[in-house]
Protein backbone atom coordinates (compact mmCIF):
# COMPACT_ATOMS: atom_id res chain seq x y z
CA UNK A 1 0.00 0.00 0.00
CA UNK A 2 1.49 3.53 -0.54
CA UNK A 3 -0.37 7.02 0.39
CA UNK A 4 -0.47 8.68 3.54
CA UNK A 5 -1.89 6.20 5.22
CA UNK A 6 1.03 4.14 4.50
CA UNK A 7 3.84 6.84 5.92
CA UNK A 8 2.07 6.38 9.42
CA UNK A 9 3.36 4.93 12.10
CA UNK A 10 1.45 3.88 15.42
CA UNK A 11 3.56 2.80 18.23
CA UNK A 12 1.69 0.77 21.18
CA UNK A 13 2.31 0.78 24.08
CA UNK A 14 1.62 -2.28 26.42
CA UNK A 15 1.45 0.02 30.03
CA UNK A 16 0.87 3.51 30.87
CA UNK A 17 3.98 3.72 32.32
CA UNK A 18 5.48 2.79 28.82
CA UNK A 19 3.22 5.29 26.95
CA UNK A 20 4.39 7.94 29.20
CA UNK A 21 8.05 6.59 28.73
CA UNK A 22 7.48 7.06 24.81
CA UNK A 23 5.79 10.32 25.19
CA UNK A 24 8.44 11.44 27.38
CA UNK A 25 10.78 10.63 25.02
CA UNK A 26 9.54 11.90 21.30
CA UNK A 27 6.48 14.64 22.26
CA UNK A 28 5.41 14.87 18.59
CA UNK A 29 3.62 11.27 19.17
CA UNK A 30 0.11 12.20 18.97
CA UNK A 31 -2.20 10.34 21.16
CA UNK A 32 -5.12 8.31 19.80
CA UNK A 33 -7.59 5.78 21.27
CA UNK A 34 -10.95 5.85 20.00
CA UNK A 35 -9.80 6.95 16.59
CA UNK A 36 -13.21 9.02 15.73
CA UNK A 37 -11.45 12.37 14.66
CA UNK A 38 -8.16 10.65 12.96
CA UNK A 39 -10.30 8.61 10.64
CA UNK A 40 -12.46 12.03 9.53
CA UNK A 41 -8.92 13.67 9.60
CA UNK A 42 -7.46 10.81 7.24
CA UNK A 43 -10.53 11.39 4.68
CA UNK A 44 -9.86 14.78 4.31
CA UNK A 45 -5.98 14.46 3.87
CA UNK A 46 -4.72 15.81 6.96
CA UNK A 47 -3.69 13.71 9.42
CA UNK A 48 -2.71 15.44 12.62
CA UNK A 49 0.73 14.04 12.60
CA UNK A 50 3.11 10.94 11.32
CA UNK A 51 3.29 8.93 14.21
CA UNK A 52 0.43 7.75 16.69
CA UNK A 53 0.61 6.23 20.05
CA UNK A 54 -2.30 4.05 20.41
CA UNK A 55 -3.54 3.97 24.10
CA UNK A 56 -6.39 1.79 23.22
CA UNK A 57 -5.08 -1.25 25.42
CA UNK A 58 -4.06 0.58 28.61
CA UNK A 59 -7.52 -0.93 30.51
CA UNK A 60 -6.12 1.07 33.54
CA UNK A 61 -7.78 4.25 32.01
CA UNK A 62 -10.92 2.92 31.22
CA UNK A 63 -12.46 2.91 34.72
CA UNK A 64 -15.63 4.35 36.32
CA UNK A 65 -15.53 4.52 40.09
CA UNK A 66 -16.15 6.15 42.96
CA UNK A 67 -12.88 7.27 44.90
CA UNK A 68 -13.94 8.77 48.08
CA UNK A 69 -17.04 11.44 47.92
CA UNK A 70 -15.47 11.69 44.24
CA UNK A 71 -16.56 9.94 40.66
CA UNK A 72 -13.37 9.37 39.02
CA UNK A 73 -13.47 8.33 34.97
CA UNK A 74 -10.31 7.02 33.24
CA UNK A 75 -9.69 9.00 29.94
CA UNK A 76 -10.53 5.61 27.79
CA UNK A 77 -14.17 5.28 28.92
CA UNK A 78 -16.22 5.18 26.25
CA UNK A 79 -19.49 7.21 25.68
CA UNK A 80 -21.81 4.07 25.94
CA UNK A 81 -20.17 3.05 29.10
CA UNK A 82 -20.26 6.21 30.55
CA UNK A 83 -24.32 6.16 29.53
CA UNK A 84 -24.43 2.89 31.36
CA UNK A 85 -22.47 3.25 34.13
CA UNK A 86 -24.33 3.16 37.59
CA UNK A 87 -22.16 5.43 38.88
CA UNK A 88 -22.21 8.17 36.53
CA UNK A 89 -26.33 7.44 36.39
CA UNK A 90 -26.06 8.04 40.00
CA UNK A 91 -23.49 10.61 40.68
CA UNK A 92 -23.53 12.68 37.20
CA UNK A 93 -26.74 11.60 35.04
CA UNK A 94 -26.28 14.91 33.47
CA UNK A 95 -22.85 13.14 31.94
CA UNK A 96 -24.89 10.08 31.18
CA UNK A 97 -27.48 12.28 29.37
CA UNK A 98 -24.72 13.65 26.89
CA UNK A 99 -23.10 10.81 26.06
CA UNK A 100 -25.99 9.65 25.19
CA UNK A 101 -26.39 12.04 22.67
CA UNK A 102 -23.24 12.38 20.81
CA UNK A 103 -23.55 10.63 17.66
CA UNK A 104 -24.61 7.41 16.89
CA UNK A 105 -24.01 4.26 18.22
CA UNK A 106 -20.32 3.73 16.10
CA UNK A 107 -19.11 6.91 17.64
CA UNK A 108 -20.44 6.12 21.54
CA UNK A 109 -18.67 2.75 21.05
CA UNK A 110 -15.40 4.18 20.38
CA UNK A 111 -15.09 7.68 21.34
CA UNK A 112 -13.56 8.67 24.94
CA UNK A 113 -14.37 11.27 27.31
CA UNK A 114 -10.59 12.16 27.20
CA UNK A 115 -10.39 12.34 23.84
CA UNK A 116 -13.33 14.60 23.87
CA UNK A 117 -11.39 16.77 26.29
CA UNK A 118 -7.93 17.01 24.75
CA UNK A 119 -9.56 17.58 21.29
CA UNK A 120 -11.10 20.93 22.95
CA UNK A 121 -13.84 21.42 20.20
CA UNK A 122 -16.16 23.93 21.71
CA UNK A 123 -18.74 21.84 20.35
CA UNK A 124 -18.12 18.58 22.63
CA UNK A 125 -21.37 17.75 24.70
CA UNK A 126 -19.51 16.67 27.73
CA UNK A 127 -17.35 20.08 28.22
CA UNK A 128 -20.35 21.89 29.50
CA UNK A 129 -21.48 19.09 31.84
CA UNK A 130 -17.81 19.09 33.26
CA UNK A 131 -17.25 22.46 33.87
CA UNK A 132 -20.70 22.83 35.41
CA UNK A 133 -19.94 19.85 38.04
CA UNK A 134 -16.40 21.35 39.10
CA UNK A 135 -14.45 18.71 37.50
CA UNK A 136 -10.93 18.48 37.69
CA UNK A 137 -8.53 16.84 34.83
CA UNK A 138 -5.79 14.45 35.80
CA UNK A 139 -2.39 14.95 33.42
CA UNK A 140 0.54 12.92 33.85
CA UNK A 141 3.77 12.53 32.36
CA UNK A 142 7.36 11.08 33.68
CA UNK A 143 8.01 13.75 35.38
CA UNK A 144 4.87 13.17 37.93
CA UNK A 145 1.02 14.24 37.82
CA UNK A 146 -1.01 16.90 37.94
CA UNK A 147 -4.62 18.17 38.64
CA UNK A 148 -6.00 20.96 36.67
CA UNK A 149 -9.33 22.29 37.57
CA UNK A 150 -11.58 22.09 34.32
CA UNK A 151 -12.52 25.43 33.48
CA UNK A 152 -8.37 26.12 34.09
CA UNK A 153 -7.71 23.55 31.62
CA UNK A 154 -8.69 25.26 28.19
CA UNK A 155 -6.45 28.53 26.87
CA UNK A 156 -8.49 29.15 23.89
CA UNK A 157 -9.91 27.70 20.85
CA UNK A 158 -9.12 24.21 20.79
CA UNK A 159 -5.68 25.26 23.32
CA UNK A 160 -5.21 23.58 26.70
CA UNK A 161 -2.15 23.73 29.17
CA UNK A 162 -1.31 20.42 28.35
CA UNK A 163 2.04 20.22 27.77
CA UNK A 164 3.37 18.02 24.90
CA UNK A 165 4.14 15.26 26.93
CA UNK A 166 1.63 14.77 29.12
CA UNK A 167 -1.40 12.40 28.86
CA UNK A 168 -5.20 13.31 30.38
CA UNK A 169 -5.09 9.76 32.56
CA UNK A 170 -8.66 10.77 34.21
CA UNK A 171 -11.41 13.10 35.69
CA UNK A 172 -12.43 13.62 38.77
CA UNK A 173 -16.01 14.93 39.53
CA UNK A 174 -16.89 16.04 43.08
CA UNK A 175 -20.01 15.56 44.70
CA UNK A 176 -22.67 17.85 42.60
CA UNK A 177 -25.91 18.81 44.62
CA UNK A 178 -29.14 20.08 43.31
CA UNK A 179 -31.09 18.69 40.03
CA UNK A 180 -29.01 17.96 37.09
CA UNK A 181 -30.27 18.45 33.62
CA UNK A 182 -28.43 18.43 30.19
CA UNK A 183 -30.23 19.27 27.06
CA UNK A 184 -27.98 19.89 23.78
CA UNK A 185 -29.58 22.43 21.13
CA UNK A 186 -28.09 22.19 17.64
CA UNK A 187 -29.74 22.73 13.90
CA UNK A 188 -28.81 18.74 13.80
CA UNK A 189 -29.86 15.28 15.82
CA UNK A 190 -27.22 12.56 16.14
CA UNK A 191 -27.34 9.57 13.60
Amino acid sequence: MSGPISSLELLRPCSLEHALRLLGEDPSLVPLAGCTDLYVMLNAGSPPGRRFLDLARLGELGHIERRGECLSIGALATFTRLRRSRHVRAHLPMLAAAASGIGGAQIQNRGTLGGNIVNASPAADTLPVLAAAGAVVVLRSVSGQRRIPFTAFYTGYRRTVMRPDELVIAVEVPPVSGTQWFRKVGTRAAQ
